[in-house]
């Protein structure tokens, strides 16, 4: 891992940004802010009103065909690239995160966990390496939740240290037995809300990419329009500005685009 390459900092912590050329960090965070009441009984004026935030996260951390991986309430392993791939779930909620990836070899150091999130992570005094990334936020309506893409937020904290992946040691067959048995309790999978979920987060997370990959497309018409590029030049500024390098090349509906500007 480099030296800091810069420092910025929030209202409840500082951080640096570092570069780490052996791993890839990608997560899916989501969260979704509550409002809640106690009150004595019989008691007049007594309700007393809190707000906060619960949430769920699934993190990775890639080198080479060597996984860390880590769940909310259920624990981490290291497993091989090729039976995170076996296993639907996983590869579900990995395969999302790159969807939601911004910079996936940047991480941040940051000197206090941002105790915004002490109800969603477990031993938050761990977590002192993180990363951005585009995330998921419900709002709560009437009758029904509203999913939506946070741009950007500092929001997926490691316990570990991003540098130390390659150097893990894969997880036993008896720890991902264990694992994958606490993972199935989970509620979204053991009472069905996985199927329906998946598919409002994939086609939400598609549509903000869509969205992304189309302003793109309006800069480089400014450019186009001014310089005169060919498809080639083209081609290699799209990839290089590109969200997360989503996206390996022009499509012909793409290049009429920038050529009608």
């Amino acid at each position: 891992m480099s030296h800091p390459s810069s420092t910025s900092s929030t209202s409840s912590t500082s951080s640096t940004s570092h570069v780490i050329a052996n791993a890839e960090c990608s997560g899916v965070f989501c969260q979704e802010k509550y409002k809640a009441y106690s009150f004595r009984y019989n008691v007049p004026n007594s309700r007393v009103y809190r707000t906060g935030i619960k949430g769920d996260y699934h993190l990775f951390l890639r080198s080479g065909d060597k996984v860390y991986i880590e769940v909310r309430s259920v624990g981490d392993i290291v497993i091989s690239f090729d039976d995170l791939q076996k296993n639907k779930y996983l590869k579900y909620y990995y395969d999302l995160s790159l969807l939601l990836a911004k910079d996936k070899h940047k991480v941040i150091k940051n000197e206090a966990f941002n105790k915004t999130y002490e109800d969603i992570y477990d031993d938050p005094k761990k977590r002192v390496w993180s990363f951005e990334t585009s995330y998921i936020d419900y709002i709560e309506q009437t009758y029904n939740k509203i999913y939506k893409i946070v741009p950007s937020g500092n929001v997926c904290y490691y316990k570990i240290n991003p540098a130390d992946v390659k150097g893990m040691e894969y997880t036993s067959q008896e720890g991902l037995e264990i694992f994958l048995m606490i993972y199935m309790c989970r509620s979204d999978v053991r009472l069905g809300y996985f199927l329906k979920r998946s598919v409002i987060y994939k086609n939400i997370a598609k549509e903000y990419v869509r969205n992304e990959n189309n302003k793109q497309i309006l800069h480089l018409s400014t450019l186009n329009g001014k310089y005169c590029m060919n498809d080639d030049i083209l081609t290699k500024i799209y990839n290089n500005v590109n969200i997360g390098g989503k996206y390996e090349y022009l499509t012909c509906k793409e290049r009429r685009l920038l050529r009608h500007f």
